[in-house]
C-alpha cells in the first residue's frame, strides 16, 4: 500500500495470534519502506523492561511497525519513538480528550494509560539499523486486572461506545508515516518540538522517585536520545534514563 501523504510504501499483516508482534518483525525481511504487524491475540505481549502487556482477544490494537531508517544516528534514536507517541496520541484525539504523552512513551489520558509502546532499536555501528516499535492501545476492553502499576483506561471508557481496532491501527501508522519521512529527512526538530509541547504535567510541580527516595520536581525537557531532565527544589537538574525514575503524582498543595 502506497501512503498517499509521505510517498513512503506500507506492507499490513494481520495475524490472528503470534507470540508477540515485535517478535515477529524482529527477523522479518520487510518488502517496504514501512512494515506494519497486527494481532488478535498475543501470548506473550510485552511491556519496556519485561513487563507484561495484558489485553483481552480482538479488544485492542496491538500491532508493531517496523522500520529501517537510512542514516539514523543512534544518538537520535529516540526521535522514531517520539513520532510514533505523537501519531498516537493525534489518533486518540479523534475519540477522547485530555491525551497526554508520558515519557518516555506511554500515552495517558485523564490520568490513566491508555497505551504502551516498545521500543526495540538494531544498532549497526553508530546507527539505527531495525527499528521494531510495538504498541498496545486499549480501545473496546472495559475491565483490566487489578493491581496494575498504572491505572488503565480504554477508549470505550473515555468515549462511550465501541471503535474499529483496525481503524485505529490505519490512523496511527498514516500519521507515523509522515513524521517518518521527516526523519528519512533527518529533519527532527518539529518532532522534538511537538513532543514537548504534549508531555504529561511538563512544567507541573510533581512528586517523583528514584533509587535515593522521593523528591519533588518539575519536568524540564527530555534530550535527543531519551534521557529526562527534572529541575528539583534545589534548582538541581536531575537527569534521567529509562526505568530510573519513577512519577508519582502531581503535588497540588
Amino acid at each position: 500500500i502506497m501512503n498517499e501523504h509521505s510517498d513512503l510504501v506500507l506492507e499490513y499483516k494481520h495475524l490472528d495470534e503470534t507470540s508477540s508482534t515485535n517478535d515477529f518483525l524482529r527477523n522479518y525481511t520487510p518488502s517496504a519502506d514501512i512494515s506494519i504487524v497486527s494481532a488478535s491475540f498475543q501470548t506473550k505481549g510485552r511491556g519496556q523492561m519485561g513487563n507484561t502487556w495484558i489485553s483481552h482477544e480482538g479488544q485492542n490494537a496491538q500491532f508493531s511497525v517496523l522500520g529501517c531508517p537510512k542514516s539514523q544516528k543512534a544518538s537520535d534514536g529516540f526521535v522514531l519513538s517520539q513520532a510514533m507517541a505523537l501519531a498516537i496520541k493525534e489518533t486518540l484525539e479523534e475519540y477522547v480528550d485530555d491525551v497526554w504523552i508520558k515519557w518516555p512513551n506511554d500515552i495517558y489520558c485523564h490520568g490513566k494509560k491508555i497505551c504502551g509502546t516498545l521500543i526495540e532499536n538494531t544498532l549497526m555501528g553508530k546507527f539505527v539499523g531495525r527499528s521494531v516499535i510495538g504498541n498496545g492501545i486499549n480501545v473496546n476492553q472495559t475491565d483490566f486486572p487489578d493491581g496494575l502499576a498504572a491505572p488503565p483506561t480504554s477508549i470505550c471508557i473515555q468515549f462511550g461506545k465501541e471503535c474499529s481496532t483496525h481503524e485505529i491501527i490505519h490512523h496511527v501508522v498514516e500519521r507515523f508515516a509522515l513524521y517518518y519521512r521527516e526523519i528519512m529527512d533527518a529533519s527532527y526538530e518539529r518532532i522534538r518540538t511537538l513532543y514537548h509541547e504534549n508531555m504529561y504535567l511538563r512544567g507541573k510541580k510533581s512528586l517523583f522517585q528514584d533509587s535515593e527516595g522521593m523528591f519533588t520536581g518539575v519536568i524540564s525537557h527530555v534530550e535527543t536520545d531519551g534521557h529526562l531532565v527534572i529541575i528539583d527544589e534545589q534548582s538541581q537538574s536531575r537527569r534521567y534514563a529509562f526505568k530510573q525514575v519513577q512519577f508519582i503524582r502531581e503535588d497540588k498543595d
